[in-house]
């Protein structure tokens, strides 16, 4: 956005399971972006397309700082409206959106890309159910199209996987279980940050872990080899490039430091923006505060020609 952008309207809320975390992320987004000067205006949205664009057209922003996470707000169709309305927005734009929330098209792209990735397969649910002695435990499952590690389980027999209640569509994505270290890496611009090791009190990351003060420990940057350290910020910033990704991503990995072998998850178009979140924290740890972190964002906002 140009210079003298000054009307911002924050996106917050949303329609998915990760609204109580975008409201979060807004409250602190605007406080900041009142402080640089900012006229600010807060939209709630819950799904209502209609009420949106009619307040988009009321207020008039000069763009809109999107902290919506998962659902619509990350799946490319907020993006496909602000694109038509022609108001420029953060983060990125319909494709990498799209492409990014599906995890299972975005692992094949990695792949075929030369990024290392878990073995995966998708499945349908209820296949699973009735052939689960056909994998090998543990194995991971998880929804193709969701965030905050919702309805991720780690499967170690046939009735863990019995004892699920699944309610996240009829297919899902299955992989194998890589041991060792959980690793994320941001990525603003065309810069990869650095390299956290997220060690958890109990469990993986999940989603209670993500957002409970005191359950996850952010060390950073990494303890690991540095010939690791390079690959996951190579990775990062290859797998952000690779989708076309703008403004802020954020890759996880898992490393397997007995084997010695690094593998990418998946790729956040939306990573929070929270007092507990993992990119905010990187960027401060080289040297780029929250103001501006989020004066870099507005700049780099735009809409799809």
């Amino acid at each position: 956005m140009k210079e003298e952008t000054k009307k911002i309207c924050l996106l917050e809320g949303g329609d998915s399971f990760e609204r109580e975390i975008s409201l979060r992320s807004a409250e602190i987004c605007g406080d900041v972006l009142r402080k640089l000067g900012y006229e600010v205006c807060e939209f709630d949205f819950t799904g209502d397309v209609l009420t949106l664009i009619s307040y988009l057209k009321k207020v008039r922003p000069d763009g809109v700082f999107n902290a919506l996470h998962g659902g619509s707000g990350e799946n490319g169709n907020v993006q496909s409206l602000l694109n038509f309305l022609k108001i420029p927005y953060t983060h990125s734009g319909v494709l990498a959106s799209s492409l990014a929330m599906n995890k299972y098209v975005s692992c094949n792209l990695f792949e075929h890309g030369g990024i290392a990735v878990i073995k995966y397969t998708l499945e349908r649910w209820q296949h699973l159910l009735e052939n689960r002695m056909d994998f090998a435990y543990p194995f991971v499952v998880k929804p193709v199209d969701s965030g905050s590690s919702d309805g991720v389980y780690v499967i170690h027999s046939p009735a863990d996987l019995s004892a699920i209640e699944w309610t996240n569509g009829e297919q899902v994505l299955v992989s194998a279980y890589v041991p060792g270290l959980e690793l994320t890496v941001g990525v603003l611009d065309s810069a990869a940050l650095e390299v956290t090791n997220i060690i958890t009190s109990s469990g993986f990351f999940d989603y209670d872990n993500k957002y409970s003060k005191g359950k996850t420990f952010h060390e950073i940057p990494a303890k690991i080899p540095d010939s690791i350290r390079k690959m996951a910020l190579d990775y990062a910033l290859r797998a952000h490039n690779l989708l076309g990704c703008r403004g802020i991503s954020r890759t996880d990995f898992r490393y397997n430091d007995v084997t010695n072998e690094l593998f990418v998850m998946e790729l956040n178009t939306q990573p929070g923006m929270t007092a507990l979140s993992l990119l905010p924290e990187q960027a401060d740890f080289v040297g780029i505060s929250l103001d501006q972190l989020l004066q870099r964002m507005l700049e780099l906002a735009c809409y799809d020609e």
